[in-house]
């Protein structure tokens, strides 16, 4: 009698782009030297950008962490700046995309709050790399047009899944929503993590509102445009339910 095959384990990857890169290392090491010295060394960069932020971290930093001769890193990279942009352009174009992808939000309300409450806990778990990124886009201009075009490209692949929901809507209508939802969610994270705003962080102590609840506070204002009639979950956080109360016909 054969015995039913077992289905492969699908490993979760962490929210932590530098646990990732690390449990990639270790489970897929390149099979040649350099190319693991490289890896090291770009998991060295993504450990000092979100410990010190770009402007802090010295090549020096990245060496000892890494357990290489400072040295040996002109061999990869030719300066912090181009360890940034190899480490930094992996994590928002590979990273980013494997653990919130577009492809999960849909029109419903469950759809949205999953997603942006994973949202809230990817920039949680990698706040100094999010803060680098703004970094290195005033210094850079080909790294900042590379940030646009993937979030464009985020963009696009949601509109896409809203006009599946709703046959016949106007998809340029839809991508300005979905552009200006974004830029709301981009600018929560920046006052909510990235760089805090303490006046924001004391308005969200008065509602004792977490991140789940702020989520499901802007999940709110995205069904409000997308969904108007949809009966809301009587599981919504106080602060959530307040606001709901004030947008809601």
């Amino acid at each position: 009698m054969n015995k039913p095959q077992q289905k492969p384990e699908v490993r979760t990857p962490s929210l932590s782009f530098v646990d990732y890169l690390e449990a990639n290392l270790r489970e897929a090491p390149p099979r040649q030297k350099g190319a693991r010295t490289r890896e090291r060394l770009k998991i060295a960069t993504a450990k000092m950008l979100d410990a010190k932020g770009y402007h802090a971290m010295r090549v020096v930093d990245i060496t000892e962490s890494a357990g290489v001769a400072e040295g040996s890193f002109y061999v990869y990279f030719t300066d912090k700046k181009d360890a940034t942009l190899t480490a930094l352009s992996a994590f928002i174009i590979e990273f980013v995309d494997l653990v919130a992808p577009p492809e999960a939000v849909h029109t419903s309300f469950e759809s949205i709050r999953a997603a942006n409450r994973r949202w809230f806990a990817l920039c949680r778990a990698n706040a100094g790399l999010f803060r680098c990124i703004y970094q290195l886009g005033d210094e850079d201009a080909d790294f900042a047009s590379l940030v646009q075009r993937v979030t464009r490209q985020w963009y696009l692949r949601v509109t896409h899944n809203v006009r599946l929901d709703r046959r016949g809507a106007d998809g340029t209508a839809i991508l300005l929503a979905i552009y200006f939802m974004g830029s709301m969610m981009d600018e929560i994270k920046r006052k909510l993590i990235i760089f805090p705003d303490q006046e924001f962080h004391k308005l969200l102590r008065s509602l004792d509102a977490d991140d789940d609840a702020i989520a499901d506070a802007a999940s709110l204002i995205w069904m409000r445009i997308f969904d108007s009639n949809i009966k809301l979950p009587d599981d919504l956080p106080p602060a959530a339910a307040q606001l709901a109360r004030l947008i809601w016909p």
